[in-house]
């Protein structure tokens, strides 16, 4: 039986990075990265439990797009090539498009079947995560995610990023939005007054 640290390099390295190599991704660690000049990006990264013995294991899979715009406003820098999935404009988990339990992670222990997680990993990849992210072709492509409503980690900064892009109408309805749901966080209703003044949106959007 193997130790689960070496079925879990098994499963990144052998069966699962070759595909992502052939499309252009590059390797660091436990990431797959995809990163294009214009300033956006694609990222795979196996994220392993803090509480991990010799014994027992436990992963999940996150699934990132990135923009250099919005690793800009959010942190000050633009790591570009060498971006991390926290960065990223839009996070997702593998159990967002497998249906299981948010919290469930994926575990590994001596006795367990190669074969059949194996087999799971590569069927949920074919399945949900190729297709996902063979449909992101450009930086566009991730904002036609933004506009079509998805909410970012930091909606401020992605206020600002929309605004920047020229997106300033969808950039005034996540700010109505956004205010309108922090009525009992005044520090995050000044944050967003404070934003609008610098971006220059209406002042009858600051209105309560």
């Amino acid at each position: 039986m193997a130790a689960p640290s070496a079925t879990f390099d098994d499963l990144v390295r052998t069966l699962l990075w070759p595909s992502f190599k052939a499309l252009g991704y590059k390797k660091s660690g436990n990431n797959f990265r995809y990163y294009d000049s214009s300033g956006w990006g694609k990222i795979v990264q196996f994220q392993k439990s803090q509480f991990n013995s010799a014994t027992e294991l436990s992963f999940t899979v996150n699934i990132g797009l990135y923009l250099l715009d919005y690793d800009y406003c959010l942190c000050g820098q633009q790591t570009g090539e060498k971006f991390q999935e926290p960065a990223c404009v839009v996070r997702k988990r593998i159990n967002e498009f497998t249906g299981q339990p948010a919290n469930e992670w994926v575990e590994v222990i001596d006795s367990t079947d190669k074969d059949q997680l194996f087999g799971r990993l590569s069927s949920e990849f074919t399945q949900f995560i190729h297709p996902y992210l063979a449909a992101v072709i450009n930086k566009d492509d991730i904002y036609a995610r933004l506009l079509a409503g998805h909410r970012a980690d930091f909606p401020s900064v992605q206020i600002q990023v929309l605004f920047r892009a020229g997106y300033e109408e969808a950039a005034a309805d996540l700010f109505v939005s956004e205010l309108a749901r922090s009525k009992s966080n005044k520090y995050y209703q000044a944050t967003l007054k404070e934003l609008a003044r610098k971006l220059g949106l209406p002042k009858s959007l600051t209105s309560n």
